[in-house]
């Protein structure tokens, strides 16, 4: 009993030591904990991009019309590196959606009646252009692909769908510079600032 009990005590005195007193607590040993900042992956990337040296990074993907002035832009910080441009063709896919309503109100309404049908997956159209209050229930990559999806819409009880060729946004563009320094590699990841919907990335197989 007498072992057990010098055992117990020197237990007890270690643990103290060790983890109740703040001086040796890892926790309160921190410094600056507050400057500790999460990274989410798609800014982890663009991180790396910035600052490794990769064989090749892209700007996109930006609208064809828009090729040139991305093509400027990273030539006026490249000098004389190599640029060049990656061409991605979207092909006309089949859209299921009901056609534009007269009013906003009117579209409302039919928006709370797909609800009541469990249809979740709708995109309300609210642009100034012909499609003005229509209702996209999806696009799909092929006529029999849209055909399933009214078969399904009409079943929970949806009417008056329509599904029709959608027309591709045409060719998107990537404009690549390789073998870059760290420098201008910074400043090219400030270029997509300056077209919408555009990342910097490392090329693809590079």
């Amino acid at each position: 009993m007498l072992l057990f009990a010098n055992a117990a005590f020197f237990a007890y005195r270690f643990y103290v030591m060790q983890y109740a007193n703040p001086a040796t607590d890892p926790i309160a040993q921190q410094i600056q904990p507050e400057r500790i900042k999460l990274v989410q992956p798609e800014e982890l990337a663009r991180l790396a991009v910035s600052r490794r040296g990769v064989a090749c990074i892209e700007l996109g993907p930006v609208a064809a019309a828009d090729a040139s002035r991305a093509e400027e832009a990273v030539g006026a910080l490249a000098g004389g590196l190599k640029i060049s441009q990656r061409r991605v063709d979207e092909a006309n896919r089949w859209w299921v959606y009901i056609p534009p309503l007269p009013t906003r109100a009117a579209a409302n309404q039919r928006v709370a009646e797909l609800k009541k049908q469990g249809v979740d997956d709708y995109e309300f159209i609210s642009d100034d252009s012909v499609w003005r209050n229509a209702i996209s229930l999806g696009v799909y990559g092929s006529e029999e692909s849209a055909n399933r999806r009214v078969d399904e819409l009409k079943r929970r009880g949806v009417r008056g769908m329509q599904a029709a060729p959608r027309e591709g946004r045409g060719a998107r563009v990537y404009v690549q510079l390789r073998d870059a320094p760290e420098p201008v590699r910074l400043r090219f990841v400030e270029l997509k600032d300056g077209f919408p919907g555009a990342d910097v990335r490392e090329c693809p197989g590079a």
